[in-house]
């Protein structure tokens, strides 16, 4: 099991989460997918229900669906959804739970950064801590990605959740930003942390699925 996250919104955490979802289903593993908590829709969890092709319903694999694209707390709001943080968590328990015991691999994908709020003060990364996953941080190459990256890194750790590595989605073309190799060679020593995958597309990727599946 593992929790995909990201140093933003749009760094390509469903992009790569639909990676990993193909490719381990055609390793043979039985993968599921969980998008705990979704707004501005269900585009997400549609995505990777295509590539799985599986047979849950949308209600287990998105127990938390909001309409607006916003960060989820304020979309509670402006929605006038009241779910206490109490209920909520208990939705995302009980469709984990669920999915854990139909899949043998499950990828949990969150809603923007790890510092995202849920609900009053229960952070993205509080449900990672939550749900007791380790986490694969989605960056990206270009100018600012040290500082992203390494905060986010930071952050997970400050909260004693296991990093299994970084996954670089080349939302920027490689060829167009300066020394990347210097920048993710700063990542790795900074954050003594492993890039375990390069994503230039669907078709030319370099992930390392053996840190995915068990960090080993």
């Amino acid at each position: 099991m593992i929790f995909v996250t990201g140093t933003d919104t749009g760094v390509g955490k469903t992009y790569v989460s639909a990676i990993l979802a193909e490719n381990l289903k055609k390793m043979g593993v039985n993968v599921g997918y969980l998008k705990p908590v979704e707004t501005g829709g269900r585009e997400d969890t549609l995505t990777l229900k295509n590539v799985l092709k599986n047979d849950d319903d949308l209600d287990l694999m998105n127990p938390i669906n909001l309409k607006l694209p916003l960060s989820p707390n304020i979309a509670f709001d402006v929605e006038n959804v009241h779910l206490t943080l109490d209920e909520i968590k208990k939705k995302i328990k009980n469709a984990y739970k669920t999915l854990k015991n139909k899949y043998d691999f499950l990828i949990v994908e969150g809603a923007g950064g790890v510092y995202v709020p849920i609900k009053e003060n229960f952070l993205m990364s509080d449900l990672i801590k939550f749900l007791n996953l380790d986490a694969v941080v989605i960056s990206r190459p270009n100018l600012g990605t040290i500082n992203h990256t390494l905060l986010t890194i930071e952050h997970l750790r400050n909260k004693n959740i296991n990093v299994r590595g970084v996954i670089i989605n080349c939302i920027t073309d490689l060829s167009e930003v300066l020394y990347y190799e210097k920048t993710f060679e700063t990542i790795e020593k900074v954050g003594n942390i492993e890039i375990i995958g390069i994503v230039k597309n669907k078709e030319d990727f370099v992930i390392d699925f053996k840190k995915i599946l068990s960090g080993e």
